[in-house]
């Protein structure tokens, strides 16, 4: 499939060329041998980064996308040869014929047009690109016709914007896509699993919302693990958002245009060495995941590590153990914890886990009700008091063993108390240290997993 060659935006293509390549002397030449020549630079350097030996380029390109729905960023490889082919590859979603997600490499053609300014065009069709401007909907029934025919606002010809030795910057002729190319710094498919263990990382579906900040600001934003940077000054009910496209890198990640937080601007976020946070270009704005929110209000059932006890602590444990076999002598603690305990009356706070015969094949929890609050970041606060509530799963206990609920009250007045709270991973904790800074005392939670 051959495409027609679109003008426009050859202002802009002029004004761009005019700017980047004033240090080649090309101003004595006539504007169309000019582009002539940017064009066989642009070409060789295509080439000579495909060569063997090099790992060709790594295109972020971002559709333009609709004003009802903004698209992620998008990873591709390209490899550029002297006789204008181009083998083009790439995982995303929208790869059709059974490859959605999946590896993939094509192969077509390529060319430079000299139009009023350097135009590099993807001349004919390829999986791998012109699925983001194909007018027909490839997730849809056979046929769909999406947009009025402009498909996702993709762009197969590209306008040169800039041109240095390490990136190559265009925006589409027709529809204003953005495409950034650097040199690939190892195999295609290595890169991509790298991007695809950062985003794993960074972005999951479990935390979702993260402060972007810096020395005088700070707003939220969401969405990162559907690659869109959505700002609002609030988490919860925000007022106004703001929805910018992402690329994930191998160590962090890239929205499409430089966009700013009171005097910072920023583009890419890189992650910091000691993966507390991403850092933009200058360091002066951070991306910081919500980890602090996620602990205190995820419901999961996260373990107190007994190597942190308190020796009252201990003896309580013990005791509780005992009091478990007065209820049925199959029973035994296995952990005491703070969540959502289970059952009819569940509870958020002190979760007691018990096994419920000799096999350990089965558990059953009882809790006493904790008010767990974030005071600031990094920071806790756990309130309780003697009016606390019980869980049902409790209530029966006692019936059978009267000291239970008292020794779980008194576990639980252990930990009254404000603290700083430390993760174990920034970005999805599993666990974190709770160091005491006013009553309470030191302890250590691990997520409880089945």
């Amino acid at each position: 499939m051959l495409f027609r060659t679109t003008l426009g935006m050859m202002a802009l293509a002029a004004i761009a060329t005019s700017c980047t390549f004033e240090q080649d002397d090309y101003f004595d030449e006539t504007a169309s041998l000019r582009v002539t020549h940017i064009n066989e630079n642009i070409k060789q350097r295509l080439v000579d980064q495909s060569a063997e030996g090099n790992y060709g380029w790594v295109m972020q390109y971002f559709v333009a996308g609709t004003d009802d729905y903004s698209f992620e960023g998008f990873n591709l490889f390209g490899r550029y040869f002297d006789d204008g082919k181009v083998t083009l590859a790439g995982n995303h979603r929208f790869l059709r014929n059974g490859r959605a997600n999946k590896y993939t490499e094509f192969t077509s053609t390529f060319r430079m047009l000299a139009e009023e300014g350097p135009v590099l065009s993807f001349d004919t069709w390829n999986d791998v690109l012109t699925v983001f401007e194909d007018p027909v909907d490839p997730s849809a029934a056979p046929g769909t016709i999406v947009n009025n025919g402009e498909g996702m606002f993709g762009d197969h010809n590209l306008v040169l914007k800039s041109f240095e030795p390490d990136e190559l910057l265009f925006l589409g002729e027709r529809h204003r896509s953005e495409a950034r190319f650097i040199p690939c710094d190892r195999p295609w498919a290595d890169y991509m699993s790298a991007v695809d263990a950062n985003k794993s990382h960074i972005a999951t579906s479990q935390l979702t919302s993260y402060y972007v900040t810096n020395s005088v600001d700070t707003m939220y934003f969401v969405g990162l693990n559907k690659g869109v940077f959505t700002y609002c000054e609030r988490i919860e009910d925000p007022l106004q958002k703001k929805t910018l496209s992402c690329v994930f890198t191998p160590d962090g990640f890239r929205i499409n245009h430089v966009d700013s937080l009171g005097s910072c601007t920023f583009q890419e976020f890189t992650l910091a060495e000691d993966g507390s946070r991403l850092l933009s270009e200058d360091g002066q704005t951070q991306v910081i995941a919500c980890w602090d929110n996620y602990i205190v209000a995820h419901t999961a059932v996260w373990k107190l590590d007994p190597a942190l006890f308190s020796a009252q602590q201990q003896t309580l444990y013990d005791q509780i153990d005992a009091a478990a076999k007065v209820f049925n002598a199959a029973w035994s603690l296995e952990s005491i914890g703070i969540g959502k305990s289970s059952g009819s009356n569940a509870i958020n706070g002190l979760v007691l886990t018990f096994y419920t015969n000799a096999a350990k094949t089965k558990t059953n929890t009882a809790g006493v009700a904790l008010t767990i609050t974030r005071t600031a970041y990094g920071q806790a606060k756990i309130d309780y008091s003697a009016e606390n509530k019980v869980d049902k799963n409790m209530e029966a206990v006692v019936k059978k063993s009267p000291d239970m609920e008292n020794l779980a009250r008194a576990f639980a007045a252990t930990l009254d108390g404000t603290y700083a709270m430390t993760p174990n991973d920034y970005f999805l904790p599993t666990g974190g240290l709770f160091t005491a800074t006013a009553g309470g005392t030191t302890f250590q939670l691990n997520e409880k997993t089945k």
